[in-house]
């Protein structure tokens, strides 16, 4: 008898890409990036017609789901997707149900893309890297925090293995934590957030991108790098704020920026000496950079997928 193989799609809803992969168990088979689209009713058509491209030749009972890392906040109950400030197209938007549509016969699963990128590092990332042996058995880290660095700032936390979404589903929302009282106003209303110190926002600021910032550094310029030790000094004041409160054991950095980490990682790191309360946690935490890269989002939403139908 032939063993029936089980195949899962995520897709990663970001500000810039949209990122989809198909995974047979947990290895990838394809994945592919396109450009984020303008208006609702052209995202939800490349969604569409991308997962069909993707799911070409493979038999309909092999597929267990759909999962969807979609930039929040979400609903509680996880079917909508409320006010992105990053994609104001998607405000109000039940993309669950509208998927459901043409996929009536496949699970759909939404959760927050920031969940989903940690999801995807506690289990088959940075946590399974930073496995160790307790009493002779070896466990993930149990409590790890995944922040993502580009267009915004997003956070997510997982426990034991479990996404934590908090008593109304809000949880992890970092980027929209305060760190100047009297800051730049935000896309969400609010001043000082992490998300504008933290994201491309501050490099527009400063009209450079982090990519021309790094050649200017290779030719000797110290004033770039000095932008880049601002950088790393406000997101170092944001993960301390974390540290102190949720005390993780592993901190995974991901998203676009975080390929310069090299430049700004240092200058976090003081940051969070200065800063954590804890002699104990400001020792033993671990800040790592993401070894999945920009398909995490993705990879972590279709192992929610496989969580969910195993357990269903």
């Amino acid at each position: 008898m032939s063993k029936i193989n089980n195949y899962s799609i995520g897709v990663d809803i970001g500000g810039s890409n949209i990122k989809f992969v198909l995974l047979k168990n947990q290895e990838i088979l394809k994945k592919k990036k396109v450009p984020t689209p303008k208006t609702k009713k052209e995202i939800i058509s490349k969604i569409k017609e991308n997962i069909k491209c993707l799911t070409y030749g493979v038999k309909q009972k092999e597929i267990k789901g759909i999962g969807i890392a979609a930039l929040g906040p979400l609903n509680k109950k996880g079917d909508f997707i409320l006010n992105p400030p990053n994609l104001k197209a998607l405000k109000n938007c039940p993309l669950a149900r509208i998927l459901k549509k043409d996929f009536k016969h496949l699970p759909i699963v939404l959760e927050n893309d920031a969940n989903c990128f940690t999801l995807a590092e506690a289990l088959i990332g940075e946590g399974k890297t930073a496995s160790r042996l307790r009493r002779g058995s070896p466990i993930r880290a149990a409590i790890i925090f995944g922040i993502t660095l580009g267009s915004g700032v997003g956070g997510g936390i997982v426990v034991n293995g479990k996404i934590y979404r908090g008593a109304f589903g809000g949880a992890g929302e970092v980027g929209h934590m305060t760190i100047k009282f009297d800051g730049q106003k935000c896309s969400c209303g609010n001043w000082g957030c992490l998300e504008e110190y933290c994201s491309m926002k501050f490099f527009k600021r400063k009209k450079v991108l982090p990519r021309e910032l790094e050649e200017r550094i290779k030719k000797g310029e110290k004033t770039a790098l000095k932008i880049f030790e601002e950088y790393g000094e406000n997101l170092g004041i944001g993960l301390s704020n974390i540290i102190n409160i949720l005390d993780p054991e592993i901190i995974v950095i991901g998203g676009g920026i975080s390929r310069a980490s090299n430049f700004f990682l240092p200058a976090t790191k003081k940051e969070i000496k200065k800063r954590v309360i804890s002699p104990l946690s400001k020792k033993c935490v671990k800040i790592r950079i993401t070894k999945l890269g920009d398909f995490s989002g993705a990879i972590g939403a279709a192992l929610l997928v496989k969580k969910l139908t195993a357990t269903a």
